[in-house]
């Protein structure tokens, strides 16, 4: 073991754990650093120089190490720079849209080299928004899997397409199987993330790449990652949240193994037969993980399961934790304010369902309408400071600021202990005869009933109290469960005009990528019962 790791670690054992003393390491961050500048670029170099023979990449199709990933990154950078370069001499963007394999992270080692800036597309994006992102982000070159080469087509663009996962002249493989060695860029490129908007066509938020390596020294603090660690990373790796724990693995010469698709019983036998140190998962990916009738003491346990990208509840974080023991991180923040705040296991048993603390270097403000800081415990607008903060969206408008604080969209409030509380998005709270309502509340009563598998709430127009909450549940099976249950069942935790009047039972709930609820698309699901 590289240091010990304990919570809010010293300095000296941050240092300890992502390698300091290692001499050999350090010059070739330094070097790489002069070359490539601060991002992933850069940790590929380091560590193929460090550690060549490690296994980056474990993936569908095999491993690759940081030698080979190294290498083929340079290759296609060559082929994807002179592709990009537009009638002015300038270099247009490079989109990438792939599931998470290792031609995902190679182009977006390439890309960085090349000195373009890189958008991250959703693989759930249609035709219509694929267009009016690569329009409006200048996109010359696509990086696709096979699969969505309809979807590119349908779209229009003009944009040059190199296959991930096929073969022929513009293939991935090919191409960095030609050797070819990449200079430095003339520029330091930025990268774009798609903002997780469930209507229309999403915003893209800029970052700069030094602020998406790390996440700062606060995060190493407080999370226990160590230099040479293994990774199952199984959220989206154009998500943000993924996008950040890939950025960890290789800035720490880790091993990051990833699947193209999740399948819970296949993560629930990996862990069976490997030991992971970090397990990155989405909240939803937990729940469908602990479905399975696996026995604990079989479990290889992870050091730490790091879950982020949506709200994890403090029922589905007891229940984890009681089945699988306490190596559960919650972390919160945004696209656009990156990390802020950090739930570690003791938060999670202290507080179940809190976000947690921010890490050092981040500022956490609760604001109240008037602009002014809420007193500790009254709810009121979330709002954090960092130098992680986005740099604005590529069509020229920004995020709520309040001077150096950035509004998260989420009320929350701060308990005696200083941890963070989210009741939910501003934007999804249901006003009814003039009570609020946050459906996360009445979703977490819900999920609680034995014989409910999921559930989402919304507010619904409503003539006499302007909205009423609606339910929308998928049961599990082979379990009888119907509307009055329900509603006698939330009644026992929650004031009367909490409970849902409308519950629709549904097979399944309209969900991102990343399982967060698409809200707008709920009212055309089910048959109600109502009241």
């Amino acid at each position: 073991m590289i240091g010990s790791v304990t919570a809010g670690d010293s300095m000296w054992n941050v240092a300890l754990r992502m390698g300091a003393v290692d001499a050999a390491l350090n010059s070739a961050r330094w070097w790489a650093s002069v070359r490539w500048g601060l991002g992933t670029a850069a940790s590929v170099s380091a560590a193929a120089l460090r550690f060549g023979g490690r296994a980056a990449i474990v993936d569908d199709d095999g491993t690759i190490d940081y030698r080979t990933l190294d290498r083929a990154a340079s290759s296609v950078a060559v082929r994807m720079r002179a592709a990009a370069v537009g009638p002015d001499g300038g270099l247009a963007a490079v989109g990438i849209l792939c599931r998470n394999h290792r031609w995902f992270v190679t182009a977006l080692v390439a890309a960085e080299r090349a000195g373009c800036d890189t958008v991250l597309l959703s693989t759930a994006l249609p035709a219509s928004n694929l267009a009016e992102v690569c329009e409006r982000d200048d996109i010359a070159v696509i990086v696709a899997d096979q699969e969505f080469s309809e979807v590119i087509a349908q779209s229009g663009t003009n944009a040059r397409v190199f296959v991930a996962d096929g073969n022929g002249p513009d293939a991935m493989a090919p191409i960095a199987a030609e050797g070819l060695r990449c200079s430095p860029p003339s520029r330091r490129p930025k990268l774009v993330l798609l903002t997780s908007g469930t209507t229309g066509a999403p915003k893209s938020a800029v970052r700069t790449l030094k602020t998406t390596r790390v996440g700062g020294v606060g995060m190493l603090r407080r999370v226990p990652y160590r230099l040479g660690d293994r990774y199952f990373v199984a959220s989206p790796l154009f998500h943000a949240w993924g996008l950040s724990q890939l950025a960890v693995g290789l800035a720490t010469a880790s091993t990051i193994e990833v699947r193209q698709r999740f399948e819970a019983a296949e993560i629930g036998q990996l862990l069976c037969e490997h030991r992971y140190d970090a397990l990155v998962v989405v909240p939803l990916m937990l729940r469908r993980i602990l479905e399975l009738p696996i026995d604990p003491a079989s479990v290889r346990r992870p050091r730490m399961v790091l879950s982020s990208g949506n709200v994890l509840s403090g029922e589905l974080a007891r229940a984890w934790m009681d089945r699988f023991g306490d190596d559960l991180y919650n972390v919160y923040g945004s696209t656009e304010t990156a990390i802020g705040t950090i739930a570690d296991p003791a938060d999670l048993r202290a507080a179940p369902g809190t976000v947690g603390r921010p890490p050092d270097g981040v500022t956490l403000t609760i604001l109240s309408d008037d602009g002014m800081p809420a007193p500790r415990g009254t709810p009121g607008w979330v709002h954090l400071a960092s130098t992680a903060q986005f740099l604005g969206y590529t069509d020229g408008s920004d995020g709520d600021r309040a001077g150096t604080l950035m509004a998260t969209g989420d009320i929350g409030r701060l308990d005696k202990d200083g941890r963070l509380h989210v009741s939910g998005r501003a934007n999804d709270m249901i006003v009814t005869g003039g009570e609020n309502v946050f459906p996360s509340g009445v979703e977490e009563v819900l999920g609680r009933h034995p014989g409910v598998e999921i559930a989402a709430v919304v507010g619904v127009d409503d003539p006499e109290f302007g909205q009423r909450v609606a339910a929308f549940v998928v049961p599990r099976q082979r379990q009888r469960v119907d509307a009055d249950m329900l509603r006698a069942w939330v009644a026992e935790s929650l004031p009367s005009f909490m409970v849902p009047r409308d519950i629709h039972f549904v097979d399944a709930l309209p969900m991102t990528t990343t399982g967060k609820v698409v809200r707008h698309r709920l009212a055309v699901l089910g048959q109600s019962e109502r009241v």
